[in-house]
């Protein structure tokens, strides 16, 4: 059980349910409070869609696994398929968990009245099993492929809270002129931190990991434009990110009653990051970088938790 566990990285998972359960809770339902507007997606369903994301990811990560297993023992990693687990094994475990998101994801698409929606999990499973078994050995594509479906894990709670919404405040809706889409802004500005974060993350991982990437000719981004040149496309990302939130902030956020969000993110993104781009800048070949991706994760964490400021701002603002 602990091997099936670690297989299906399990602390990836809380993360991911925890994200989902942030924005819907802390972003979505204080903004829609404003305007006295209240959630139409019910908790269950929504926690259907919860085990649906982590179900598919879960697939994901045990045939990324599944795949890995020369490139991992080269570059040092744990390697649980075929030792622990065996390979016929979790095959079939990639197919039990792919095809119960997918019932999952079905089920929910049904309930908020788009039964297309499926086709979200279709293409979530179809692309992580095209990225284990083809898309990552290829040029940059893996890696924006893998930032595209962890950004857009947070965008799946207001693509499925919209149509109940719809639905249930029709008239208002054509009364004022207006719509939700503003909800879309909102959680997609965390879409977009998950993205470019997620995309760092996969580059860095490229670049500790280029001697058994060679063996196995996965035509990774060191591999291609060399260290030195992937090294600086990292530190560049790094700080489009950094200026990214700030610029953020000072376009939407900049408010007089918001004494919070400046200093948070300077010390919990901004510091980590700049820091981070430090360590890089000094990498040498064949080092490890397990502080810098401490830091990565600390920055995204933070990022993740920033819905909890954005709460509690909206929770002490009057309107």
């Amino acid at each position: 059980m602990l091997n099936l566990l670690r297989l299906i990285r399990v602390p990836n998972l809380i993360i991911i349910a925890l994200t989902q359960y942030v924005m819907r809770y802390f972003i979505i339902r204080p903004i829609l409070a404003i305007n006295r507007i209240h959630l139409q997606l019910s908790d269950i369903n929504f926690a259907i869609l919860v085990l649906a994301t982590l179900f598919i990811a879960a697939g994901g990560y045990i045939i990324n696994d599944y795949f890995d297993c020369k490139a991992d023992r080269l570059n040092k990693r744990q390697v649980i398929v075929g030792r622990q687990i065996s390979r016929r094994a979790s095959l079939a475990l990639h197919q039990i968990f792919s095809f119960v998101g997918l019932v999952l994801g079905g089920y929910v698409s049904y309930k908020v009245g788009h039964w297309q929606f499926i086709l979200i999990f279709f293409m979530a499973g179809g692309l992580l099993w095209f990225y284990s078994t083809s898309y990552k050995n290829h040029f940059i594509l893996g890696n924006l492929v893998m930032a595209f479906i962890c950004g857009a894990i947070p965008f799946l709670v207001v693509i499925f809270e919209i149509p109940p919404l719809n639905k249930t405040y029709a008239e208002v809706l054509v009364a004022s002129k207006t719509n939700f889409d503003y909800l879309l802004y909102w959680v997609g500005a965390f879409s977009f931190f998950a993205f470019f974060a997620v995309l760092i993350h996969q580059l860095i991982r490229d670049l500790i990991s280029v001697k058994g990437d060679k063996e196995i000719g996965r035509r990774s981004l060191p591999f291609i434009i060399g260290f030195r040149w992937t090294k600086a496309i990292i530190v560049s990302l790094i700080l489009f990110l950094s200026v990214s939130v700030f610029g953020v902030w000072y376009q939407f956020l900049n408010a007089p009653v918001d004494k919070i969000t400046p200093w948070y993110f300077s010390i919990l993104i901004i510091f980590p990051l700049l820091l981070l781009c430090y360590l890089i800048l000094r990498l040498k070949k064949d080092e490890s970088l397990k502080f810098g991706i401490i830091l990565l994760r600390i920055a995204i964490l933070a990022g993740i938790s920033y819905a909890f400021v954005v709460n509690h701002i909206l929770s002490n603002t009057n309107f």
